[in-house]
């Protein structure tokens, strides 16, 4: 068990996500600027695509991703009580990101993964990973938005935060160009901050 400065109790991302399940919709109109993205002009050109959302919580990009026309949908999520909150529609999977990606090679075109690389320790495995199951041309969307301080919450009575790694997008940039994609990275705005950005890995 480990705890910060304050005494505070930090804990596994699916410890703190299975907590916070519950509440987490009402963190969604944070950060807006990442619902403003047109992910469709960044898109492959193909009439549908096979799309997977890595990490995709309770559905808080579901909205959007939604519009992109597609002939399969799976979603993905290391805490099994926060992708019980996501919509119907798309297959739920169970998985944890840290390691092998339960998913056959060259399986999807599209890969987006939003608020979530600063959970990952092996940042370098999920690179790999997304570049295995993504097709040729595939295209890895990464929404990294700029994180000052440790997630915290309270639930069941207990106050605690969640463990972070931190990393900044040329990071990411790196890890994504030694695992063989080619990088671009689009600053994000909410209102005049520069609240993070929009990381496009095509393979």
């Amino acid at each position: 068990m480990n705890y910060n400065s304050k005494h505070s109790e930090i804990v596994d991302p699916k410890t703190w996500y299975d907590q916070v399940a519950d509440q987490y919709k009402n963190s969604h109109a944070h950060l807006n600027s990442f619902y403003r993205v047109d992910f469709l002009r960044y898109l492959p050109r193909k009439d549908s695509f096979d799309l997977i959302d890595l990490w995709a919580w309770d559905g808080r990009m579901f909205k959007e991703l939604n519009t992109i026309p597609h002939d399969q949908y799976v979603v993905v999520d290391i805490s099994k009580e926060m992708l019980s909150k996501h919509p119907r529609g798309p297959k739920h999977l169970i998985a944890d990101l840290e390691k092998k990606f339960p998913i056959e090679d060259e399986t999807f075109d599209v890969a987006v993964c939003f608020f979530t690389l600063e959970h990952i320790e092996n940042i370098q495995n999920f690179m790999e990973e997304c570049f295995r199951i993504l097709r040729p041309g595939g295209t890895l969307f990464i929404g990294h938005f700029f994180q000052r301080k440790l997630f915290e919450r309270t639930a069941n009575n207990q106050y605690f935060k969640i463990r972070q790694y931190k990393r900044n997008s040329e990071d990411i940039q790196q890890s994504a160009e030694y695992a063989f994609f080619k990088v671009e990275i689009l600053p994000l705005y909410d209102k005049k901050d520069h609240t993070g950005d929009l990381i496009i890995c095509r393979k």
